[in-house]
């Protein structure tokens, strides 16, 4: 019996280590995942977050009655490590409040590490700290020349809340903002309809909000930074919709999965629904993402999706509260 016992407790010690090696294995490949992402791709985000993410958002609302953010109070729920909405509108003269459960207020990197270090813990106080030293300088500069100005004296015009997105009730005010906005969030929020619900309480009566959430069921909905750009930049390593297909490479960030019918219903239960319609990478409407990976054999593996559904890369809403 003794002997028994001292065979078994080898053995689960044996799986204990195991376990802990895959764990730091996983961990490895994602900081190696990471630090290639940014290394490759750092200067086309700024691009990106200036020409999609801002400006055809603000062209997107202008069909609505928004032409400018000046003057205006806007809150951007969710608002990333590097903010560029809330920048680019503060510098544009919007009254801008930077929501996000991160830790975001500048500081210098000692300082910065630390604080978010006490509100984020050490994993993201470790990814934050890396990104900021290594890659940060050339964002900003990238994300100036494209928008043509000197970003710099606008970020001590932003009021950053530390808040999850996710909450039932932000540390905010009720009717207060003409505008709310929120990109790649809502896919990422537990309970969606709660979500609307506290937009609708603090969005001003006639008050806009716009989202752009990535579709869990794209080619890029996994989160898998692999297959961030598909058609530019496809993996070589893992297979297209890994995540609907045994997921291998698992991202370990929460996703709702809800389809397109589920968020607009959502919406709709807190808010008028002005529009809701597919977009590509570059937020354009209508048009599709890896349609060259979709071939026979792996549309017939994912089946039970509709092929609309593998091929939208995200969905633009934008509702207003009456």
């Amino acid at each position: 019996r003794a002997e028994f016992e001292k065979l078994r407790a080898g053995q689960e010690s044996e799986v204990c280590r195991g376990d802990e090696f895959r764990r730091a294995s996983l961990r490895l490949q994602e900081i190696k995942t990471i630090y290639h992402y940014h290394q490759r791709s750092t200067r086309e985000i700024a691009i990106h977050d200036y020409t999609n993410v801002y400006r055809k958002t603000m062209s997107d609302l202008g069909a609505f009655g928004l032409d400018s953010v000046a003057g205006k109070e806007v809150l951007d729920i969710g608002c990333g490590a590097r903010f560029p909405f809330s920048l680019l509108a503060a510098a544009e003269g919007a009254h801008i409040t930077a929501l996000d459960v991160m830790y975001l207020k500048p500081h210098p990197l000692p300082v910065f590490f630390w604080k978010i270090l006490r509100a984020n813990g050490v994993k993201r106080a470790a990814k934050s700290a890396v990104r900021k030293a290594l890659f940060d300088e050339l964002y900003f500069k990238q994300l100036e020349e494209s928008a043509g100005i000197d970003l710099t004296p606008f970020v001590s015009k932003i009021n950053f809340v530390l808040a999850d997105p996710q909450a039932a009730n932000y540390p905010i005010a009720a009717n207060k903002y003409d505008l709310i906005v929120s990109n790649a969030v809502l896919e990422h929020v537990y309970d969606v309809e709660k979500y609307f619900r506290e937009v609708s309480r603090v969005l001003k009566k006639g008050g806009l909000s716009y989202g752009l959430v990535h579709n869990y069921y794209s080619i890029s909905g996994g989160h898998n930074l692999e297959w961030a750009f598909p058609d530019s930049k496809p993996s070589a390593q893992v297979q297209p919709w890994d995540h609907l297909r045994g997921n291998e490479f698992p991202t370990h960030t929460y996703l709702n999965k809800l389809r397109p019918e589920e968020y607009k219903a959502a919406a709709a239960a807190s808010l008028e629904v002005l529009l809701f319609e597919s977009r590509d990478i570059n937020h354009n409407a209508g048009r599709l993402e890896g349609e060259k990976f979709l071939t026979p054999e792996v549309q017939a593996e994912l089946s039970e999706y509709p092929r609309e559904l593998l091929l939208a890369r995200s969905y633009c809403i934008i509702c207003r509260k009456v």
